[in-house]
């Protein structure tokens, strides 16, 4: 039985884990942090789809809300969209927190008889001359396997060992934040995320069933910021600037910070804007944001690596050696993630707009821009893109989809 060493237990290592386990494959997690952490997510349909692929979607959507459209408001609180994401009438995206999102995966792992090995910060990896890896981490202790999965993030140390000479991420120009909110009383549609341009910053929320409102804001900083730039402000300073970046606009959105019950430290966006010329070397093989980091602002991150889990485990389930399996796997997955980086620039670019003509031009184009092409119909690329774990993969198969010509994807 081949044996993985998953590096990461964030979202995907766990889900690769279950995959690879029901192909036959042993895997273990390695993960840097102690303890679980994180804020917020929206999960979309096409990544919801995998865990349905798992079983384990029922409980993802017990701990989190519903998603099925979504709306855009300009700093007057005049709407400019107002469109649905469910592209085949079936799986809805989800809003969660990430460490309950996480734990339900990793527990599920688990329970499975998975080891997860926490405080493990990866140091160095060998391939062994049976063509096996060995991966050796900070605390002195190692670990033997037959190959071995970098799901270690935008800053992967995976990554930076099998291409030192990639120049690794990028700051996006963008600082996020966020919390929940539950005492203040906001109207919303059902199952609606709101995305709101202000003057100088950018706003988005969802309300749940209960009246729970999660929410995130972005705004622009000139310089990247550096390590523990923002470690010493309290939660009362966010608060309070925060608040400040929205004082020009509509009050909704100061009411929603000024009452939150928790937010966020501030943490910057980095992306990948050139991803590595190839995710593997030997016996290690790179996944999610540690091979193709795209903007929050895309709202694919986690799907796109919960999609790549998936397919990697078919790869290494049906094709005859590692090398093969890991080129395909790239093969399938490198055109959908670039053209997804592609989404998260664009939706970058509206936050940059901080001119008044520069708004103003959002303003204008935004509608007309969504309605060309980010309807339903023209984002089922996107959204319907499903993987059947059941269907084989087979050596020089052509890319999974069409980019031009498919409507709905199944792999």
């Amino acid at each position: 039985m081949k044996k993985a060493l998953i590096i990461g237990c964030g979202i995907a290592g766990p889900v690769l884990a279950l995959f690879l386990k029901l192909a036959g494959i042993e895997a273990e997690i390695y993960e840097a942090r102690e303890v679980a952490d994180g804020f917020a997510l929206s999960l979309s349909c096409n990544g919801v789809g995998v865990l349905q692929e798992l079983g384990v979607d029922g409980p993802v959507f017990s701990a989190g809300s519903a998603v099925t459209g979504w709306q855009m408001w300009n700093w007057k609180g005049k709407r400019l969209v107002d469109e649905g994401i469910l592209a085949d009438g079936e799986i809805k995206s989800v809003f969660i927190k990430r460490v309950p999102l996480g734990l339900i995966i990793a527990d599920e792992a688990e329970r499975q008889g998975i080891k997860i090995w926490r405080g493990k910060k990866l140091q160095s990896i060998e391939t062994t001359d049976s063509g096996g890896v060995i991966a050796t981490f900070q605390d002195g202790t190692t670990a033997h396997g037959d190959f071995l999965v970098g799901a270690d993030g935008v800053h992967s140390r995976t990554r930076q060992l099998i291409d030192p000479t990639f120049p690794g991420a990028v700051f996006t120009g963008l600082m996020n934040s966020g919390g929940y909110t539950s005492n203040v009383k906001v109207s919303s549609p059902p199952e609606t995320i709101h995305f709101n341009f202000g003057k100088r910053a950018f706003l988005g929320y969802h309300v749940s069933q209960t009246g729970y409102i999660y929410w995130f804001v972005n705004w622009l900083l000139a310089d990247e910021p550096k390590r523990g730039a923002f470690d010493g402000m309290t939660e009362k300073e966010r608060r309070e600037q925060l608040s400040g970046l929205f004082s020009e606009d509509r009050p909704l959105l100061r009411e929603i910070i000024q009452g939150a019950d928790e937010i966020f430290p501030y943490f910057a966006s980095y992306a990948l804007p050139t991803q590595p010329a190839s995710w593997h070397k030997g016996p290690v093989v790179l996944l999610g944001d540690a091979a193709h980091a795209i903007s929050p602002s895309s709202g694919q991150g986690a799907s796109m690596a919960l999609e790549d889990a998936a397919i990697l485990a078919k790869c290494v389930r049906d094709i005859p050696t590692l090398e093969q399996a890991f080129a395909i796997y790239e093969q399938l997955r490198r055109e959908r993630t670039a053209r997804m980086f592609k989404v998260g620039e664009q939706g970058d670019a509206g936050k940059h707009a901080v001119s008044p003509m520069q708004q103003w031009l959002r303003d204008l184009m935004t509608p007309i821009f969504v309605r060309l092409f980010a309807n339903p119909k023209a984002s089922r690329w996107m959204y319907a893109y499903r993987v059947d774990w059941d269907q084989p993969i087979a050596l020089g198969m052509p890319a999974s989809y069409d980019s031009e010509k498919a409507t709905s994807t199944s792999l």
